[in-house]
């Protein structure tokens, strides 16, 4: 049964750390270049929308990578070493410990990335679209969201009037809104270009993170 436990979590982590590096990646080089490459009030949407969608999806999927690493390294540790005594081995538990370990901190390092790096970038694109009177999704905008909120009220899904019912980020699974409520200027354009290059890179950065979670515990486990 260990032995079965042991491939299925192999299974599941490496597989969700590549899974998750693809869709991260796949922003990068594929979507941002297309939405900045719109005027601000037709990507500032679609920008809202992903990040509401990301918002569950990464987070998820680092989660259950790096416990799935994390307990991997444990298992990796023989009942008769001591921890010391593993660490200044030479043993083959020694190396599959310290593989699976190196795995874990790598998938687990995507939220300090995400959390002090990427935060302020998405907030500020999330500002922008409030102010531009965008919504978080269709169905939102259909509901008569206006925009004009702070970024951290469009998140917690608050509302400043009472009248408006913001939709949970959980239950809305409608697509992206069309446009924002007023068109944006050169200036707004420009702004949200920026910002949209500078999430580019800082996402390709999680995204290689996570990845290289997955190889180097692929690669412990055919050590």
């Amino acid at each position: 049964m260990a032995t079965l436990a042991s491939k299925t979590t192999l299974v599941i982590s490496v597989g969700t750390s590549l899974i998750a590096s693809g869709g991260i990646l796949s922003l990068t080089f594929f979507d941002i270049p297309i939405l900045a490459s719109q005027p601000a009030s037709r990507s500032l949407p679609s920008v809202r929308w992903l990040f509401s969608r990301g918002s569950h999806t990464f987070p998820t999927a680092a989660v259950l990578s790096t416990s799935g690493f994390a307990w991997l390294a444990y298992s990796a540790i023989p009942a008769s070493v001591r921890f010391a005594e593993l660490l200044s081995g030479s043993s083959i538990a020694r190396t599959k410990f310290l593989g699976y370990a190196a795995a874990s901190l790598l998938s687990l390092s995507i939220g300090p990335v995400t959390t002090y790096l990427m935060i302020p970038t998405n907030f500020k694109l999330i500002e922008l679209n409030e102010r531009l009177g965008g919504a978080k999704s269709s169905r939102s905008a259909e509901l008569g969201d206006k925009g004009g909120r702070s970024a951290e009220e469009s998140v917690y899904g608050k509302n400043q009037t009472g009248q408006f019912s913001d939709l949970s980020q959980f239950t809305d699974v409608s697509g992206p809104s069309e446009k924002t409520g007023r068109e944006s200027s050169a200036q707004e354009d420009a702004e949200v270009r920026g910002l949209l290059e500078k999430f580019g890179r800082l996402n390709a950065l999680r995204g290689v993170l996570i990845g290289l979670g997955g190889i180097v515990g692929l690669a412990t486990a055919l050590a």
